[in-house]
């Protein structure tokens, strides 16, 4: 999917960190939610009289019009309002008007690599999600609303000649690789400059000069927003490969001023748990998580009706309980299994003559042409983190994070041990190293006590605030817990 490309009209903004910027006056304008919701959504027309009355084989084709329906849910707006929140606050540290822009942009290529006044506003986050879940629609639904590419000519009066790239999208390569990453890089920033052979000129002799042409061109084009999808490739990068990877992503948002966006299914999030700076950077807005939708959920139930109403079987069956109850049972609220599911079933009615869908006709095809998605059903089915463990995308990223916070809590008790028994000391040291080392053995012995309580640990790893659960555990005492730069009021 190719961007649209216009020249900029600017807007005068109302609030002062974006007035006199041209990178946000040439943005579309902030969306309230009604506005927002109405331009993502996308409801094809239903089934007219006319085509209902076609031969079967015709009507068949009609079917697929469900695929293209985008329902907009309340994580829709979330998503839409925090993207525009996103592009905008990277674009204030990037004021192509502001002397310190300039320097900072010719120091990329010179002999100083970054000017030190430069301050990146850009900030990150991660949307997760099971595959099929609606991700990549709602992104391709949101990013529709900002034409890719801005023209920019002439700004309040005087010569203002630059390519504004406001959004770029790419997956990350299969196999997790840096080469394969750059050149799909370069690949979306000719599509979006409607330059089929712009990714030629690149051919660096190493990676770390393509990762250098990656970064000027970035910056060349203003890029507003770098969307990696499909992040959870990196599991496959070679040794070394998804540091490398992960530190060039902190580098465009610290270095470079660029929000960066992580998109992938839930194991995505087990990434980003052995280096702390990048567990703090894939979230620094947050975490977004597009859940798959409980059988009671007003806006499962919309979703369901919505689609019913695309019919093109000759008689019209109604959404009668039985009916709901196998669409879930079947689908254990994932979207794209739903759309899929009503799709394959009106086929088979159709085709058979039938020409009314049931509930027997449902459960039918998905125990036959579904049948591949059976376990991961079954699983879902279940809840049972241990079943849906053994389907990586399945697992709940509570749950992940619940195991990565007990490994890293384990992982350093020594440690908590130590501060509680310098708290403990006060202003009284001790006489000799060797009591010292005494003080710290007693402290620790029940620290690891603690630990090794693998439900007190889950239950702290699951928790919204896991450093007030350590703290109601007694694993911080409460002098540690206010002054700790890791703290922050909710």
């Amino acid at each position: 999917m190719n961007g649209t490309q216009i020249f900029a009209c600017y807007t005068k903004q109302p609030i002062p960190e974006y007035a006199g910027n041209p990178l946000i006056e040439a943005l579309p304008p902030i969306l309230p939610d009604e506005a927002a919701m109405e331009l993502i959504a996308n409801f094809p027309y239903e089934a007219t009289p006319e085509e209902l009355a076609l031969e079967r084989s015709t009507r068949i084709h009609c079917i697929d019009r469900l695929r293209s329906v985008v329902h907009p849910m309340m994580i829709h707006l979330e998503l839409e309002s925090l993207i525009s929140l996103l592009i905008r606050r990277g674009y204030v540290g990037r004021n192509p008007t502001s002397p310190a822009t300039v320097r900072h942009l010719h120091s990329l290529s010179g002999a100083q690599r970054y000017h030190d006044g430069f301050k990146s506003t850009a900030e990150t986050f991660s949307l997760v999600g099971l595959s099929g879940i609606g991700k990549s629609t709602a992104l391709w639904a949101i990013l529709s609303l900002y034409p890719q590419t801005i023209r920019h000519e002439r700004y309040e009066g005087k010569q203002f000649v630059h390519t504004q790239i406001t959004w770029l999208k790419l997956d990350c390569p299969r196999d997790g690789s840096l080469a394969g990453f750059c050149q799909e890089f370069f690949i979306a920033v000719g599509k979006a400059l409607g330059d089929e052979n712009y990714h030629k000129r690149f051919r660096a002799r190493n990676i770390n000069d393509s990762l250098q042409m990656m970064a000027q061109v970035a910056s060349t084009f203003f890029i507003g927003a770098l969307l990696i999808d499909e992040i959870q490739n990196l599991h496959f990068a070679k040794t070394g490969g998804k540091d490398s990877m992960l530190n060039f992503f902190l580098h465009l948002v610290n270095n470079i001023g660029i929000p960066v966006v992580f998109i992938g299914t839930n194991s995505m999030v087990s990434l980003f748990s052995g280096v702390l700076r990048n567990a703090r950077r894939c979230c620094d807005a947050g975490i977004i998580e597009f859940k798959r939708f409980e059988k009671d959920d007003d806006e499962w139930k919309m979703l369901v009706e919505n689609l019913w109403s695309y019919q093109w079987c000759q008689q019209r069956a109604d959404l009668t309980g039985e009916i709901f109850d196998a669409l879930y049972e079947h689908t254990q609220g994932v979207t794209d299994f739903l759309v899929k599911l009503l799709v394959l079933t009106q086929r088979y009615v159709i085709q058979s003559g039938s020409e009314c869908i049931t509930a027997a006709d449902i459960r039918c095809i998905s125990d036959s042409k579904m049948q591949i998605l059976k376990p991961a059903l079954s699983a879902l089915r279940s809840r049972d983190p241990k079943r849906m463990s053994q389907f990586e995308d399945l697992l709940p990223i509570d749950e992940q994070l619940a195991d990565m916070m007990a490994f890293d809590v384990a992982s350093r008790p020594d440690r908590l041990a130590l501060l509680r028994s310098l708290k403990k000391q006060g202003a009284s040291a001790p006489a000799s190293a060797a009591e010292a080392t005494k003080s710290v053995t007693r402290a620790s012995s029940p620290v690891a006590a603690v630990v090794a309580e693998t439900s007190v640990v889950r239950t702290i790893g699951s928790s919204e605030d896991p450093l007030s659960a350590m703290k109601n555990a007694g694993w911080l005492n409460q002098d540690l817990f206010e002054f700790s730069p890791l703290y922050r009021k909710r």
